[in-house]
This record gives structure tokens, sequence and C-alpha cells, in this order.
């Protein structure tokens, strides 16, 4: 008999305990979705202009009537005689000097950014983008080492560490006299993501029975849209860079009670043969649940005497070598990593570009999160009736789409246009990203499960490092068609590759390698008595 029988048959497949715990994993996904967009505002570029002769960078942002004179920009000094009056971003005049003395910041929307802070402008402005790429460098390396981590040492230990990372460093954030300094701690806060998020996803996953693995990353989503909803109010509200960092981050404190409140994996343990510990947290669940569940379940659990003896698998460490060790892995391994980063590149490249909605800073980023939610609810309910495979390929090709059109119109359009094009293409590559949360993680076996997810999850911040420097670099150079032509064929490209995978939609996992090969016949359906758990 699978895991997933003991969970249907005896414990539920949703059941009070499920749904109690879920919740609790789901909540620290608000503070990833906080701390991954939180440079959208912390680091805004706030207009500004050179320091005068005389001047101080506390100087009027406006300049007064006797020094209309003098085309001040952002980044050089001109005189000009018949230069009239501000705002002068529209000014482009040549040979002038550059700004030595400073800047002076128009304060009249962000009151303090660290852009200001640090003079990330002009031609230091690449550092904008050097920032953010840190954010997905930090994200690279959590991947690698959380999702190790997961499968060595447990989930619950690496969730918790996650959040420990993620309290210092956001707070380390907001008291970082440096630019390099706070980049550092960007990166830590990025090391934690996977930790938290991805882990999230697998704890969820691994609590509930087969018909219900879908809610562990649909909700995991919809919590993700909801931190971003709540981070462009709470920006709207306090519009110092520091102050934000502090209320994004202090209140994760509450989390480190989690210790006391969230138990390890119980199908971890059972795949590490920790019967006892697997015991207490089943016990607890089914005293949640009112049900009961049989003395020494994990007899039945056991597979057939063709897998690993007890010594063998206490012995047997898996690593990422084994993900492309066999041939059925290795090519879901490798067709699965190569999505990844697409669907990341695309994601970001779109969030990072809300500027086809037009409108200001803050409601444009709400906007663009409010999409998110009907596009993850849309996936909750399709992703079982339709599969995995058709939603993810749709996802890709929509986004894709949407992509080639706003270029083909061009820029002579309404704007209603372009937001429309805008939503669909936010929306279709959100469900997609969703979607994939859901079907990875079903792909492996639990003895790999978490490396897996680890190894995917940093192939998507490469596609992210991409994004940033293609949306905040290449689009000034060469407009908007380099991003869209790369995207959308990456887009097209994805969508063919994922019908190559096995569909994995009410099928249970396995749970070793040898299952996943075909190398070990899985038992047939059976209650473990003849009492059964309602």
């Amino acid at each position: 008999m699978k895991f997933d029988d003991l969970i249907v048959n005896y414990l539920g497949e949703f059941g009070k305990y499920q749904k109690v715990q879920f919740l609790l994993v789901c909540l620290p996904t608000l503070f990833t979705a906080f701390h991954a967009l939180s440079w959208t505002f912390s680091g805004a570029t706030v207009p500004h202009r050179c320091v005068l002769p005389g001047e101080t960078k506390t100087s009027p942002y406006w300049l007064p009537e006797q020094d209309q004179r003098v085309s001040v920009q952002k980044c050089d000094l001109s005189d000009h005689p018949d230069w009239k009056r501000c705002p002068y971003e529209s000014c482009a005049y040549s040979n002038g000097t550059k700004c030595n003395n400073g800047f002076v910041y128009d304060n009249s929307v962000i009151k303090f950014s660290a852009m200001q802070r640090w003079d990330i402008v002009c031609d230091r402005s690449v550092l904008k983008a050097v920032i953010q790429s840190m954010y997905y460098v930090g994200q690279m390396a959590g991947s690698l080492v959380f999702g190790f981590l997961g499968d060595r040492i447990g989930r619950k230990k690496v969730f918790f560490i996650a959040i420990n990372v993620l309290i210092v460093s956001g707070i380390g954030m907001v008291v970082a006299p440096h630019w390099i300094i706070f980049s550092l701690c960007r990166i830590a806060v990025g090391f934690s993501h996977p930790g938290i998020f991805v882990i999230a996803v697998v704890i969820g996953m691994e609590l509930v029975g087969p018909s219900k693995r879908k809610v562990a990353s649909i909700f995991t989503g919809i919590f993700f849209a909801l931190g971003q909803m709540f981070l462009g109010i709470t920006a709207y509200f306090i519009r110092d860079y520091q102050y934000l960092q502090l209320a994004i981050s202090v209140p994760a404190l509450v989390f480190l009670s989690y210790w006391w409140l969230i138990p390890e994996s119980a199908r971890w343990l059972v795949s590490q043969r920790r019967y006892e510990d697997a015991d207490k947290v089943i016990r607890k669940a089914a005293k949640w649940n009112k049900t009961q569940v049989p003395e020494k379940w994990w007899e039945e659990v056991e597979t057939d005497d063709t897998t690993l003896t007890k010594s063998e698998t206490s012995k047997k460490k898996h690593n990422f070598f084994d993900l492309v060790r066999t041939p059925k892995l290795r090519r879901i391994s490798l067709s699965i990593m190569l999505c990844w980063p697409i669907v990341s590149m695309v994601y970001y490249g779109v969030s990072m570009n809300t500027n086809f909605l037009g409108g200001n800073l803050y409601t444009t980023f709400i906007f663009g999160a409010l999409i998110e939610i009907p596009s993850v609810i849309t996936v909750f309910f399709l992703i079982d009736r339709i599969g995995r495979r058709p939603l993810l390929s749709g996802g890709f090709t929509i986004a894709s789409i949407c992509m080639i059109s706003n270029l083909l119109v061009g820029a002579n359009v309404h704007w209603l246009v372009s937001m429309v094009q805008f939503l669909l293409a936010k929306g279709a590559i959100t469900a997609t990203y969703a979607s994939i949360y859901t079907f990875t993680p079903e792909l492996f076996p639990t003895v790999i499960r978490n490396t897996a997810m680890g190894m995917c999850s940093m192939m998507a911040r490469v596609g992210a490092i991409l994004a940033s420097y293609i949306s905040m670099w290449l689009v000034d150079q060469f407009g908007k068609v380099a991003m869209i032509i790369p995207f959308a064929t990456l887009g097209l490209l994805a969508a063919v590759i994922v019908l190559s995978l096995p569909e994995t939609a009410g099928k249970e996992l396995p749970e070793t390698i040898e299952q996943l090969e075909g190398h070990v016949k899985s038992h047939e359906l059976q209650p473990l008595s003849s009492t059964k758990s309602e």
C-alpha cells in the first residue's frame, strides 16, 4: 500500500489538520512576495536634476525664476538662454558637464528612495538592475542549498532556517549604510525565498491526498498574489524605503513560533524510515481529523521485496546527479528544467513592464497583482479537469501571442488595447507559474523530490536574472522588441516541450526512483483494515 492510500483511507484527503497546517505554511509566502518585489518601490527612480552652483542637495526641486535660463538636466548641466520652465526631463541638450555636485530630487511622490540615498542615477543607473538581479542570485543559491537540505535534513528544519534568514537580512536592509551592503542583504533575502515558498509547496503537497494536491501550489500562488497587493497598498502609505522595509520585515518575527507549530513532513519521515516520528505526526493528524489509523500502519506502507532493504535505504543518499542518472528521470528532469527559466523570465519580464497599463506606480502595481488571483483560481478549477500539460502549454501560448500582438499593433493604439494585452499576458503566465508548481513535484519520486524542486527553482532564477537586465537595460537601448521576441519565442518552445512530459493528474506520487523507472511495481490500493475512516 502507498502512503497516499493511508491519507485517503484513514486521515482524509484534506481534513481539519491539513487545512490548519497548510494555512500556517502559506502565511510566510506573503513575505516572500513583499521582498521579491519591494525593489519596485524601494528602488523607484525619483525625478532629479543636477545641483546648481550655490545650491545644496536639499534645495527645492523646481528652479527659481532667475535660474530658468540654465538648462538643468537629469545628468548634466548646459547653458541655454531660451530655456523657459521646468520640468526639464523632456529637454535634451548636449555638450553638458556631469553633475559633480550631486543631484536634487523631487520628493513630492516618493519621500525617500534608495536610488536617492546612493545617487543610483545617470551613469550609475545600471546598479538598479544589478541590485534587483542580486535577489535572484540569492534565490539561485537558496534553491541549490535548500533543495538539497530539504531531502537530507527534512522540510521543517529548512523552513525554519529560511524564515530566520529572511528576518535578519530583511531588517539588515533597513540599516544598510551602502548599496553594496544593501545588495548583500538582498542576496540573503533571495536565498531564503526557496526555503520558504518551495518548501511550503512541498509540505502542503505531502500533507494531502492525490485529488487535493493542487491546493498546495494553487493557494500558495494566491498568497503570493495577495502579498503583492499588500505590498502595493503598504508602499502607497509608506513612501520612505527604510520604513517600508521595516514594515515588511519585522512582522515576520511571529514565524519564529513555527518551530513548535509545524511538524516534520510525515511522508518524508516514512521515506527515511523514521516510523516512530512519522507515527506521532499521523496520529496527531488523525486526532484533529477525528479518524483512526491502525497500529504499525507503516508495515503496510512498505514496498515489496524488490525494493531496497532497510539497511540499503538508510545508507542511500540521493544527490543532484540522480536526476539524470536513469533514462526516464533524465528526460523528465531536462525537459522541466528548461521550462522553469522560461516561465520565470516571462513572468518577471512582464511584471517589470507594467507600464503597459499606464497610470501611476502604485495603482499599476496593485492592478497587475490583482489579475493574478483570478488566474490562480482558474487553475484551481481547471488543472484536474483538463490536466497539467494542456494548462501549461496553453498558458505559455497565450502569453506569447499577447506579447507578439502588442509588438504588431505598435504604439499608435488605444491604451485599453495595451491594457488588455498586458492583463492577458500577465494572467496567462501567472496561471502557467501556478501550474508548474503543481506539476513539477508530481513528476519526481519522494526521495529526490525536494532536490528536483530546488534545481528547478534554481533554473528559474537564471530566467529572472536575464529578465532583469533585458527589462531594465536592453529595452531602454533597443525598445520593447528586445524583450518580446526572445520571450515569445521561448514561450512557444516551452509550450511544445511540456506536451512531451507525462500527465500526473490524479496519479499516485512515486516514492523511489525505481518505481518511477518501472523497476518496482506499486501495490494495489488496499485498505489497512476492514474499518474505513470517513
